[in-house]
């Protein structure tokens, strides 16, 4: 047993010099360089299922790196099921491996019209406030800081008197501008307040910037599978869709756009760099500075969204595709609804160069803001609060997606794939292709169950076998059950579809 020990004590001294000598990029936070280097160990066998990992007393003093960023390592790896924490014992390698699923989806063979909305209708018609919410790529109410939303509304009434009742012109507060500006700054963001405009969250915030650069029958590329908001835009703008084959870990591939710009010419390209959803996949810094550069050099306008940005990294975020943008050519979307409050509706673009096209389908559109709002999200943002939730909110998040992924895995058919998220708090699941997505949700309706077919995730609908699950609920008994129901549903598909 000792000798053992020391076997694996070597290897993975090893691998710390190997993983030193590849000379990884100075922006990699030290949490994902050490949490890349702890896989390599269990990769190789080195530690055995139920065998315990390093406690993250030894590892931080091994990395010489703070308790917080090695618990952040091990975190990490307990969000991706290959590790579990036992209460007052430490990490210890779980008993079944998650392997994070390689595949990546098909382009089409050029734009598309976008009919979706058919599809979305009939899911959220039916829809009720009170299912289990596994569908809807919300965090859990509970998880929000209420007591602090309510101060700080309750502040800004007293501070804005009669004014708050009044309206917020374009382009919104300039105390909030300031305080959003100077926050980017800190991830590197080339935007000041003055280049800000506030919208009604991140969807009107899209839908400007697509105003801005586009018009009906244009043709905008986007990621596949794309985030169904964005669809149902294009649709209702009357633009075609591109799809850009994107890779689960690593998001956006693009050799694939760039043979897709040759091709087809879109006028623009949508997508999430930093936490896709529905697929969690987060693309690294180099190529999201290869990514500005490209459509630079093709004088094409990136439009990013990047609402959940905030839910990665441990004290500090990293850049947006918008920190390399020299020339403005990228249009930066944003909002709190994802971490915040989802219901306050404050989301802000940074245009860049289409900064006036913008400020002008503001003005011709739901161009009023709500000035209690903004100054109460201003206040939040200025006293350190918001940060501060952040904290507790990606500690919840990490133990929602464990936990829901160890679900998935014990109940679900043999033949499903989890794509384990870098980040967020989204799982998108593949089903045995016997199964088909539509009738998992129809069926989990009627248990009061609530989830996301892949179908809303593609413009005509494809993508059948597919599912995306909500983590960011707190993991009850009851949460976890559903999650069981959803499994015995997608399982007794699989035995009516054989032969």
């Amino acid at each position: 047993m000792v000798q053992r020990i020391a076997c694996i004590v070597r290897f993975i001294e090893n691998q710390t010099v190997q993983i030193a000598m590849s000379a990884p990029s100075l922006s990699t936070p030290h949490y994902r360089r050490i949490a890349e280097m702890l896989r390599q160990t269990l990769a190789s066998g080195a530690l055995r299922p139920g065998d315990r990992m390093i406690s993250a007393r030894k590892l931080a003093e091994r990395e010489q790196v703070s308790l917080p960023t090695a618990l952040e390592a091990l975190r990490c790896l307990e969000a991706e099921g290959l590790i579990v924490a036992r209460p007052r014992s430490g990490y210890f390698v779980s008993q079944v491996n998650a392997a994070r699923s390689k595949h990546s989806f098909a382009p089409s063979t050029g734009p598309v019209p976008v009919t979706m909305s058919a599809v979305a209708r009939s899911l959220f018609s039916s829809a009720e406030t009170r299912l289990v919410p596994l569908g809807a790529a919300l965090p859990d109410p509970a998880w929000l800081p209420g007591a602090t939303l309510q101060r700080a509304l309750h502040a800004a009434s007293r501070r804005l008197d009669a004014h708050g009742q009044s309206y917020s012109l374009p382009p919104g507060r300039a105390d909030l501008r300031n305080n959003i500006a100077t926050r980017a700054a800190k991830w590197g963001a080339r935007f000041s307040a003055d280049d800000l405009v506030i919208a009604a969250g991140a969807t009107q915030a899209l839908r400007l910037a697509l105003r801005a650069v586009s018009k009906p029958g244009d043709v905008v590329a986007i990621e596949q599978p794309a985030y169904f908001g964005t669809l149902l835009l294009l649709e209702d703008l009357g633009l075609k869709a591109l799809q850009i084959p994107t890779d689960p870990a690593e998001g956006l591939l693009l050799a694939p756009l760039e043979d897709a710009i040759q091709s087809h010419r879109p006028v623009a390209v949508l997508a999430s760099p930093t936490v896709q959803n529905p697929l969690g996949a987060s693309m690294p810094v180099a190529k999201k500075q290869a990514l500005v550069a490209l459509m630079e050099r093709a004088g094409i306008p990136l439009i990013e969204d990047d609402v959940y940005g905030d839910l990665v990294g441990e004290e500090q975020r990293p850049p947006a595709c918008k920190a390399f943008d020299h020339s403005g050519n990228v249009i930066y979307c944003s909002s709190l609804s994802k971490t915040l409050a989802p219901g306050w509706r404050i989301g802000w673009i940074a245009a860049g160069r289409y900064h006036p096209q913008v400020m002008q389908a503001r003005m011709a559109g739901e161009w009023a803001g709500a000035p209690l709002l903004e100054a109460a999200t201003s206040e939040i943002l200025a006293s350190g609060d918001y940060e501060r939730h952040l904290r507790r909110l990606k500690t919840r998040i990490a133990k929602g997606v464990q936990a829901v992924i160890a679900r998935v895995r014990s109940s679900f058919p043999a033949g499903t794939q989890v794509i384990i998220p870098a980040a967020g708090f989204l799982l998108w699941v593949e089903l045995p292709r016997l199964v088909n997505a539509l009738e998992v949700h129809r069926r989990a309706l009627a248990l009061g169950i609530g989830v996301s077919p892949g179908p809303l995730f593609s413009p005509g609908a494809e993508l059948q076998n597919f599912l995306r699950l909500n983590c960011a609920n707190e993991p009850t008994p009851h949460l976890l059950n559903a999650v069981d129901q959803i499994g015995a549903l997608c399982c007794a598909l699989v035995e009516e579809a054989a032969p």
